[in-house]
């Protein structure tokens, strides 16, 4: 590989101890999980690029953004001790790392379950935790994050960014930092305190909207989610479970 790759003063904490800065990769996700097969990567890595020309998102969706203006990157992470039923913990240790960072910045933010992070109706956002097991333990997680900064056109609609939402060009190495210090702060956090603050958190919680999973479009209430990560919702006098996958959010109508 011919990437330069500067090495900085750890962070306080497991994240940040190592950092590659990239100007431009196919995926940071893909480009981590090189760095691990070739044996050149540490427990708490993270990796940023100024652009990724095939970055990854849920339900095998790409994650576009113009280059230099957002911040993208991915985490490298090695438990000591995460079994497999609590591997969930990652996802809402990294869905409220990015609302509390966002409120630091007066940008009230949700999440839409399982993962998008939004502000209003609109996605500002994302995450994708690929995982490695060994037996009932987590081994290795990569955990890739994508946060819409300066950029102020969208191919896509439902789309926003820190800039919009404030009016001011922010520091994409500074929003690295701070972060990546946040991830810090919650990976720690106890399994059930993670879950009721995610709960809080949730996009549409407690409130009348409408879905649509493999039966159609209906109205329904989130109710919040189970320690495997499911969702509960209210439909008519009954409470459904559903997957990741599973249920489609009708933020349009």
């Amino acid at each position: 590989m011919d990437h330069t790759i500067p090495q900085l003063e750890a962070m306080k904490g497991i994240f940040g101890s190592q950092e590659f800065n990239l100007s431009e990769i196919d995926s940071t996700n893909n480009f981590a999980a090189t760095l691990i097969s070739d044996q050149l990567c540490q427990n708490g890595a993270v990796i940023m690029a100024d652009y990724q020309s095939k970055g990854k998102g849920q339900r095998g969706n790409t994650w576009t953004a113009n280059k230099g203006e957002n911040l993208i990157l991915s985490l490298v992470y090695m438990p000591d001790n995460l079994s497999v039923v609590e591997q969930i913990k990652l996802n809402w240790c990294t869905s409220l790392a990015i609302v509390s960072l966002l409120t630091d910045f007066e940008i009230h933010a949700t999440v839409k379950w399982p993962n998008d992070i939004l502000v209003g109706k609109n996605k500002i956002a994302g995450i994708l935790i690929e995982n490695q097991l060994i037996g009932q333990r987590v081994s290795l997680s990569i955990i890739g994050i994508g946060l819409n900064v300066n950029q102020l056109n969208f191919e896509l609609p439902f789309a926003t960014s820190m800039k919009i939402e404030r009016k001011i060009t922010f520091s994409i190495y500074d929003l690295k930092n701070k972060l990546v210090a946040k991830m810090n702060d919650f990976i720690g956090l106890d399994f059930h305190l993670l879950k009721d603050e995610y709960e809080k958190s949730l996009f549409n919680k407690s409130q009348a909207a409408f879905y649509e999973d493999v039966n159609g479009i209906f109205e329904g209430v989130i109710l919040g989610v189970n320690t495997d990560g499911s969702l509960n919702m209210k439909r008519g006098g009954e409470v459904i479970l559903y997957g990741i996958k599973e249920i489609i959010y009708r933020i349009d109508l």
